[in-house]
């Protein structure tokens, strides 16, 4: 009994410094908050200086893109232009922002190692950085999505279309999340980046992005889909967008619980090796 009774105190004890950390980790985000925004406006800014177009190149560079290759697709696949490209553009926009924010939070620590080294601002303010540089980006296409779809599809527009805001939010704690993890990988394993790429590449083919999910499970090749964790993550922002289907309940919960995961994964390899991140340059 009394084994029993030390085992079980460990166990809730080992949960009782999982919490702690958790809160130390969202307490850090909270106490530089102010470094964290100045940070994403000044990459903004920088990102676009010089331009004449400025921050206009946020929607025409995805736009461009959709317009290109939903011209091509819509032929191909016999498709309503009306219906697809704005499919294609809302979906190409979701991925830009998943993947970018995975490319970028690999090298945010390291690109970091100044304000590491010289000040004590909390270190996972950097691949949130990159997470908030990018949802920028997906939040003026998601409104340019609306503008084009309001002429396109009137009737399209509906309550349905609210859905994408749990959508949203949990594409950003997974995108967070993502590059958190990329960030720690990186810097202790500088062939990191080039593989992760290498992986993204891969799943953006295995994504139904330019085509629908039904045409992979017709060909028997479901699982490639399936097994994709952007799928889910792209369904819960394309359908409601769309307004034409609401995600599933399964996707939904897949959804969730990849986010909580890979959440919860974060953190605890963040505050593992938080202390050690400057010795590591």
């Amino acid at each position: 009994m009394g084994g029993k009774r030390l085992r079980y105190s460990r166990r809730e004890l080992c949960k009782g410094v999982f919490f702690v950390r958790i809160k130390e980790y969202l307490t850090g985000i909270w106490h530089d908050r102010h470094v964290l925004l100045a940070l994403v406006n000044s990459d903004l800014s920088q990102k676009y200086r010089g331009s004449v177009l400025g921050v206009a190149w946020m929607i025409l560079t995805p736009l461009g893109l959709a317009l290109i290759l939903g011209t091509v697709f819509t032929v191909l696949f016999a498709a309503d232009p009306k219906v697809f490209i704005p499919r294609l553009f809302i979906a190409l926009n979701t991925w830009i922002f998943l993947s970018g924010t995975a490319d970028g939070g690999t090298s945010s620590l390291i690109g970091a190692e100044g304000y590491l080294k010289q000040t004590t601002v909390n270190a996972q303010i950097f691949p949130l950085r990159m997470c908030m540089v990018n949802f920028t980006t997906l939040f003026f296409s998601i409104l340019a999505f609306f503008a084009g779809y309001a002429f396109l599809q009137p009737g399209m527009f509906g309550p349905m279309m609210l859905l994408v805001i749990p959508g949203l939010v949990l594409n950003v704690v997974f995108a967070a999340s993502w590059a958190m993890l990329a960030a720690v990988l990186h810097l202790y394993f500088r062939d990191f980046q080039p593989f992760q790429n290498l992986v993204i590449q891969g799943l953006f083919y295995a994504t139904p992005i330019i085509y629908d999910a039904s045409m992979l499970a017709e060909r028997g090749f479901g699982l490639l889909y399936q097994l994709n964790p952007f799928y889910y993550m792209l369904d819960i922002v394309v359908k409601p967008l769309m307004g034409i289907i609401a995600p599933s309940g399964r996707v939904w919960v897949m959804a969730f619980c990849m986010t909580a995961v890979l959440f919860l994964a974060s953190i605890k390899v963040f505050m593992r090796v938080k202390r050690g991140i400057a010795l590591r340059f």
